[in-house]
């Protein structure tokens, strides 16, 4: 599948922050021109989500409150109206907190051209050269008996997702950028009912594993469900 995650309702938030600078009555001084930067942020929402029971939304939830996400490649592209395009890539591991949004390591002071542009993708790949799954998030569903049962997502990919906002966006020298990820699981599980969930087979310790060989039918779902969504907001 392509473009994973963009029905995560990705988000993209761009905070142009403006330096000054100054002279002196004796002499003219040069504004010291700096190249502007991004800093790479990302939110993951793990609130409470009411789930549909086959028609209607009922009190029962699914919350995913732990876990990481983690990133192989994240690259920044930039096109102008004649066509030269400008690049950003962060090619190493970058882990997630979910819990916290947390990256680790922190991408913060990434450096791009100054300039007007017509249009900004970001495109992301998860890690999938590892035995390790490149997406775990573990919470709890709560079914119409208000029973709690633990449940894990697994998802073991090296697919990418990207964004892409097009009309004229303008980084000045000086300027800081926040580049903000939205990650919201609720919207994966969007098309997952409760009496799903309620029949899921459990592990040795109870827990419901949701993975490409446990529980394989609710999985798919959920990985459609990654990838529907084409829109993105930026806001500058």
């Amino acid at each position: 599948m392509n473009n994973y995650f963009e029905s995560i309702s990705v988000s993209l938030v761009f905070l142009v922050l403006v330096l000054s600078s100054c002279g002196t009555d004796e002499e003219s001084v040069q504004p010291v021109v700096d190249t502007p930067t991004i800093a790479m942020s990302f939110k993951t929402i793990t609130s409470v989500s009411s789930i549909s029971t086959g028609g209607r939304i009922a009190a029962n939830t699914l919350e995913f409150t732990s876990g990481s996400i983690t990133l192989t490649e994240i690259q920044f592209e930039t096109e102008t109206a004649a066509g030269d395009s400008v690049e950003v890539n962060i090619q190493q591991d970058v882990v997630i907190d979910f819990a916290t949004g947390a990256a680790t390591p922190n991408l913060e002071n990434l450096q791009i051209a100054a300039g007007t542009y017509t249009s900004v993708r970001v495109e992301l790949e998860l890690l999938d050269e590892s035995n390790v799954p490149s997406v775990i998030i573990e919470g709890t569903f709560i079914d119409g008996n208000e029973e709690s049962h633990p449940i894990r997502f697994e998802f073991n990919s090296g697919e990418t997702f990207e964004v892409e906002k097009e009309g004229s966006i303008t980084f000045v020298a000086g300027a800081s950028i926040i580049a903000q990820v939205t990650f919201d699981p609720a919207r994966w599980f969007a098309e997952v009912t409760s009496s799903m969930l309620e029949e899921a087979t459990k592990n040795g310790e109870g827990v419901i594993i949701i993975s490409e060989t446990s529980n394989s039918d609710i999985f798919d779902i959920v990985a459609d469900g990654l990838d529907l969504a084409t829109e993105v907001e930026i806001q500058l």
